[in-house]
C-alpha cells in the first residue's frame, strides 16, 4: 500500500551506530551501479563534508524507523535547496543537499518507491513534499535485522532550543549563557525519558490518524506516530527575541498532538506499563494576569454565574467563555480575537455581538483584567508558564521520574500524582512566590465514579457508563510493544 496521505516527515536526525545497520548500508551502496557510486562520491568527497555512506545511513535509518512503526507509512521528503543548508544550526548533522541524489539513486535501484509531491492532504506542514517508502526489496533486508540489537538515535544532534521570528520561521542565533543553561535542562530531560516507555495502551498500532477539515472544507490527515522514538522535546522561543523571554514552551513529544476531544487518547497513555493521571493548573493565564494586579482568582474562572442566551446552556457558555478569553489574551485587538475564535469554531452560531457580550460579562466579573485582554499578553504568559514547567521538570529529572509536559498540564504515573502536586506547588513558589490551584483528571473521574456508585443498583447503565469511561482498554498489541521494549533495555 502506497498512500501519500499516510505519511510522516523525513527525519534528517536519524542515526545508528549499530554494526548491522552499517553492514546494511555497505551492502546497499555496493549494490548501486558503479557509475552511480562514482557520481555520488564525486571528486570533492574527502574535503570535510559528510560522506555519501553517512548520508545513505541517515536515509536507511529513517526508513527503517518508519517501517518499524508501520510498514505502510510513507515519508514526506523535502527536496528544496533551502531544506538542506549545511551550516544551519537546525540541521544538526550537517546533511547536504546531496541527500536528494542519494534518494534518487535508491529509487532508481528500486530500494525506494517514489511519488512526486502533488497531494493537498499530505498530513504535514508542506503539502507538496514528495513521498518515499521502502520497497519489498528494502523491507526484506529490514526483516533480516535483529531488532533487539539495533539502537536507533532518532534525534541525533537535533537542536533543543529554537528561535522563531514574527513569521514563525526558524532563525539562527548566537549561543549565550542562558541558551546553554536552557539546553542543559532540556537535554537532561530527553536523556532521562530514554529510560522510560511511553505509549497509548488502547491503540493496536503505535500510530494515530487525526482528520481535520480546513477553512475550504478540504479534509486533512495528520499522522501521529507514538512511542519511545517520538518523545524528543525542545523549547520554542518567539518574536526573534534573543533575550529568550518570549514564549519558551516545551514541544515535540507525541502526547502534545493527541486529541483531548473525541477519542480522548491522553487518558490512555501508559508510562512504564502503568496508567497515568493528568494534572493541570486551573485558569492559569487569567490567574497570572490577576496576580500582577495583586488579585487571586478563586473558583471557576470561566463560570459567569448566570446564563446570557436561552439557546446556549451554562456548560456550553463556560466552554465558549474559556476559549474566547484565552484567545483574547493572545490577540492584539478585539476583531482579531473574534476572527480567531470564528476560524477555530467554523459553523458555530454565535455572532460577534454575542461574543462581545460574553467577553464583557467576563470583564464585569474581573474588571481589573480589562486592559490585559486583546493586548498581546499571551506571549509573555507562555514564558512564565514555561519557567514553571522547567522548575517541575528539573525536580522530576533529579528523581528519575518520567513526566509529560503539555504547556500548563502534566501527565505522570498515577503513583506519582501526589508527588507532582507537591512539586507544582514548589515550582509556583519558586517562579511566582505564590501557589496556584490545579485540577487532577484522576480526582475528577473519581468524583464522577463516587456519584455514580450511589446509583449502581437503581441505574446500572449510568454506573457502567461512568465506570467504562474511566477504564482504558489495554490492547494486546500494546502489551507486546511494552514487552519488546523491556527486552531491549534489560
Amino acid at each position: 500500500m502506497f498512500d501519500p496521505d499516510y505519511s510522516v516527515l523525513f527525519n534528517s536526525h536519524a542515526w545508528s551506530d549499530s554494526e548491522d545497520i552499517i553492514d546494511l548500508v555497505e551492502a546497499v551502496f555496493n549494490d548501486l551501479p558503479l557509475s552511480t557510486q562514482e557520481d555520488l562520491i564525486g571528486k570533492s568527497n574527502n574535503k570535510g563534508g559528510m560522506s555519501v555512506k553517512d548520508i545513505l545511513r541517515i536515509v536507511i535509518v529513517d526508513q527503517y524507523s518508519t517501517w518499524r512503526t508501520d510498514p505502510h507509512l510513507c515519508t514526506g521528503f523535502p527536496r528544496r535547496a533551502s531544506d538542506w543548508q549545511v551550516n544551519n544550526r537546525y540541521n544538526g548533522q550537517g546533511v547536504p543537499r546531496k541527500i536528494t541524489k542519494v534518494v534518487d539513486a535508491l529509487i532508481a535501484t528500486r530500494y525506494l518507491r517514489f511519488k512526486m509531491g502533488e497531494s493537498t492532504n499530505a498530513g504535514d506542514p508542506n503539502d507538496q513534499r514528495s513521498r518515499i517508502q521502502p520497497t519489498k526489496k528494502l523491507k526484506d533486508l529490514f526483516k533480516k535485522l535483529d531488532q533487539d540489537q539495533i539502537e536507533v538515535q532518532a534525534h541525533h544532534k537535533k537542536e533543543t532550543v529554537i528561535l522563531r521570528d514574527e513569521n514563525n520561521a526558524d532563525i539562527p542565533y548566537p549561543d549565550s549563557a542562558k541558551t546553554l543553561r536552557i539546553k542543559r535542562v532540556v537535554d537532561a530531560y530527553n536523556a532521562m525519558m530514554k529510560r522510560h516507555h511511553v505509549d497509548v495502551a488502547s491503540l493496536r498500532k503505535p500510530v494515530f490518524i487525526r482528520e481535520e477539515t480546513d477553512q475550504k472544507g478540504t479534509a486533512r490527515k495528520e499522522v501521529i506516530p507514538i512511542g519511545p522514538d517520538y518523545m524528543f522535546t525542545y523549547r520554542i522561543f518567539s518574536r526573534g527575541d534573543t533575550r529568550f523571554n518570549k514564549h519558551g514552551r516545551w514541544y515535540g513529544g507525541f502526547w502534545l498532538r493527541l486529541p483531548k476531544k473525541g477519542p480522548d487518547l491522553r487518558k490512555d497513555i501508559y508510562i512504564d506499563g502503568e496508567p497515568t493521571d493528568e494534572v493541570d493548573f486551573s485558569g492559569l493565564h487569567p490567574t497570572l494576569l490577576a496576580l500582577k494586579h495583586g488579585k487571586y482568582l478563586k473558583g471557576d474562572k470561566y463560570d459567569l454565574g448566570y446564563q446570557l442566551f436561552d439557546d446556549v446552556s451554562l456548560s456550553e457558555q463556560r466552554s465558549v467563555v474559556k476559549e474566547l478569553v484565552l484567545i483574547a489574551i493572545n490577540s492584539k485587538t478585539l476583531s482579531d480575537a473574534f476572527g480567531a475564535y470564528n476560524r477555530a469554531n467554523k459553523g458555530q452560531t454565535l455572532k460577534h455581538k454575542e461574543l462581545e457580550k460574553l467577553l464583557a460579562a467576563f470583564i464585569a466579573k474581573y474588571p481589573f483584567l480589562k486592559a490585559d485582554l486583546c493586548s498581546d499578553k499571551g506571549i509573555d504568559l507562555m514564558y512564565i508558564d514555561s519557567q514553571i514547567t522547567e522548575a517541575i521538570i528539573r525536580r522530576f529529572v533529579e528523581d528519575d521520574k518520567p513526566i509529560l509536559p503539555i504547556h500548563d498540564s502534566y501527565i505522570v504515573k498515577q503513583s506519582d500524582r501526589l508527588y507532582l502536586k507537591q512539586v507544582m506547588n514548589d515550582a509556583c513558589n519558586e517562579v511566582l512566590g505564590h501557589t496556584l490551584s490545579f485540577e487532577s483528571e484522576f480526582d475528577e473521574q473519581s468524583g464522577y465514579l463516587a456519584h455514580a456508585t450511589q446509583y449502581r443498583l437503581t441505574d446500572p447503565d449510568y454506573y457502567n457508563s461512568i465506570l467504562n469511561k474511566r477504564k482504558t482498554r489495554v490492547s494486546k498489541a500494546y502489551l507486546t510493544r511494552y514487552r519488546l521494549w523491556l527486552d531491549r533495555v534489560r
